[in-house]
């Protein structure tokens, strides 16, 4: 890798990230919609579908520069929009957020758990153990 590619992997991750925000919004809208039933099991299934968009964000445009293509150039209208394109993806992220937690919430007072949970160990716990042995 060269140095003049880091900055090309800085914006592919970042773009990344914006992009799997995107599609993590749509997800969630969808899942609170009653559209389909959540089919992530757990925080970590993220991490692959936004290493893939990662790939070929890379692959497809930066690594061939395609994006240098589009003629972007630098103004003050294409700052101001990739600033309103970010506020907008943050604010739609946190509001479909707080809906879903909102949704399932509701859910848990409708539907309370009938059997008992064993309490988990706390951390201070282990570490009191860990200290008298």
């Amino acid at each position: 890798m060269k140095e003049k590619d880091i900055p090309l992997i800085y914006v592919t991750s970042i773009s990344t990230v914006l992009i799997g925000f995107n599609f993590f919004t749509i997800y969630s809208f969808l899942v609170y919609r009653s559209f389909f039933r959540d089919i992530i099991p757990g925080k970590y299934y993220v991490l692959v579908p936004v290493g893939i968009i990662w790939i070929l964000n890379y692959f497809a445009f930066v690594k061939r520069k395609r994006f240098l293509e589009y003629n972007f150039k630098k103004d003050l209208r294409g700052g101001m929009l990739i600033i309103l394109y970010i506020f907008i993806t943050a604010v739609l992220l946190v509001i479909v957020a707080d809906k879903n937690r909102k949704k399932i919430a509701d859910q848990k007072r409708q539907h309370p758990t009938t059997r008992q949970q064993k309490p988990k160990p706390s951390l201070e716990g282990r570490i009191k153990k860990w200290w008298r042995e």
